[in-house]
């Protein structure tokens, strides 16, 4: 499958667009991946399997620092992937969009919808990370707060990377502009909330404050008692599946 690639900012952002078939449904169903994801990973795949059978418009895509797009990811921050995902949901997507967005892409969705002025049908949010950042300060201790304003950047240990992950001061602060729960925002887009209470990275009590923010009357949380963060065994994605088909 041939890749593509957009400069934005000066930078190389690797996308793949799927145009719509002759006879397919006439909507765009944009993916948002996680922090340190990227546009091939399983339920962006899964959605590649779906769009063969419905014909719909594809778009998925590698923020900078990630995947095949070029940049550092730890000079990175929230507001260049918000940026990016917006650029190319306004120049590459062709008609109603759904927006898929799994992890930190469930936070990138919620806000884009708050500003973009293409018509959404409907987000699809995928164990949401919204507001994660704050989250990462409320959760040090005085120790890690203290080594924390002395090295200006935060070292989380993830049990999907052999690395750490690096959240700089400048990332935790420039994502200040983008918090949704602690503003009055009011999220007016049809949703669908996935949650797995296996989840260690997002909390259940987050996914109700941002249910309480969506005004829509067609908005559903749909809690699966056996599924993890990632959700992408089997089962997940059919549970995936059914959100996204919801929405046609």
């Amino acid at each position: 499958m041939l890749k593509s690639y957009i400069l934005i900012k000066k930078k190389k952002i690797s996308y793949i667009l799927r145009k719509k078939t002759k006879d397919g449904i006439k909507r765009s169903i944009v993916f948002l991946c996680g922090y340190r994801s990227d546009k091939n990973g399983t339920k962006a795949k899964f959605i590649e399997k779906l769009r063969k059978e419905y014909g719909f418009e594809y778009l998925r895509f590698d923020y900078s620092g990630h995947g095949d797009s070029s940049g550092d990811i730890n000079n990175l921050h929230l507001s260049d992937w918000i940026n990016e995902s917006r650029v190319l949901i306004d120049s590459k997507t062709n008609y109603p969009l759904i927006i898929v967005g799994s992890s930190m892409g469930g936070w990138i969705a919620f806000y884009l919808s708050l500003i973009i002025k293409k018509k959404i049908l409907g987000i699809v949010g995928i164990a949401s990370a919204i507001d994660f950042t704050l989250k990462l300060i409320k959760n040090l201790t005085n120790l890690e707060y203290k080594k924390y304003i002395n090295k200006k950047e935060i070292r989380i240990s993830s049990k999907y990377s052999e690395t750490p992950y690096v959240f700089t001061s400048k990332f935790i602060k420039d994502s200040k502009k983008f918090l949704l729960l602690t503003k009055k925002v009011k999220i007016k887009k049809k949703t669908i909330l996935l949650y797995g209470l296996q989840d260690t990275s997002v909390s259940l009590e987050s996914q109700v404050q941002l249910l309480k923010r969506i005004s829509h009357s067609e908005t559903t949380l749909i809690i699966s008692k056996k599924s993890d963060h990632r959700m992408s065994s089997d089962y997940d994605l059919k549970i995936l599946k059914n959100a996204i088909l919801s929405m046609f």
